[in-house]
């Protein structure tokens, strides 16, 4: 893709910004500095003040950043009363990713395969809404977001790592077991941890009922949209959890959620 095209089509994806509303919040694409850093704020509020996770966080003036934002795409979800930003997720279009600094999820894996369909991905990441709004009303508003890019994009696939709000290498390993077993493993993607993200084996076995309980609700929805894990969970140290990385086919989409998001 020539350098102009690509120009014309990241154009075509982000104007207008304005992704969806409902009577309560719209949901769109921030469009300048300062609501990109209203997004990293609630962020470091959630992964770092209520999570105690980030524990290296590098932020400044409590916000969560790295180097992977200026080249991400930020989903956001306002409040319309307070002008509140309430709810983010961050998008990296494989296309930019090819041309940028690659995906995020290749700090912590080898992924075989994405080579292939690169161009055809968005990879997700740094999802979370404020405590108080985690009624069903945002997270669905991210999704009808996360739909609109779709539609603009052609993509075909989501990627991304998915976190843990834990680093027992116990619970990494069973609910990799679990999955593994009830779900099955992508076969288009293969992911490798590189040596540094490897967890630790554990001893000792937790039943499913009790594995199940440390599956976030971000986690539960990929695979209620039939995402799949794509290799063993890594230990991401910086972050404080383990991660699987995920692959979700638009095509392989329930019936009835292509017709609520039009996807």
């Amino acid at each position: 893709m020539g350098i102009s095209n690509f120009r014309d089509k990241l154009s075509a994806i982000i104007r207008p910004s304005l992704l969806a509303e409902s009577d309560n919040f719209i949901i769109k694409l921030a469009d300048n500095r300062q609501e990109i850093e209203q997004a990293q704020q609630l962020r470091y509020e959630v992964f770092r003040r209520e999570q105690g996770r980030l524990e290296s966080c590098n932020g400044v003036g409590s916000i969560d950043v790295d180097e992977y934002d200026e080249y991400c795409l930020h989903l956001i979800v306002i409040d319309k009363e307070s002008q509140a930003i309430v709810g983010t997720y961050r998008m990296h279009p494989g296309m930019v990713a090819r041309k940028g600094i690659g995906f995020y999820s290749e700090r912590e894996y080898t992924i075989r395969g994405l080579e292939k369909i690169a161009d055809d991905v968005i990879e997700m990441g740094r999802s979370c809404v404020a405590a108080e709004y985690r009624t069903g009303a945002v997270v669905s508003l991210l999704w009808a977001g996360i739909a609109e890019i779709k539609r603009r994009t052609d993509a075909q696939y989501l990627i991304g790592c998915v976190s843990l709000e834990t680093t027992d290498s116990k619970v990494g390993w069973g609910l990799y077991h679990y999955l593994k077993r009830r779900y099955g493993v992508s076969e288009l993607l293969s992911a490798l941890p590189h040596q540094r993200f490897v967890l630790p084996m554990s001893d000792g076995e937790l039943s499913d009922s009790e594995l199940i309980k440390f599956i976030p609700p971000l986690f539960k929805g990929y695979i209620r949209l039939g995402a799949k894990i794509c290799g063993e969970p890594v230990l991401d140290h910086e972050f404080g959890s383990i991660d699987f990385f995920v692959v979700m086919e638009f095509r392989t989409l329930p019936e009835k959620y292509t017709r609520h998001y039009r996807v």
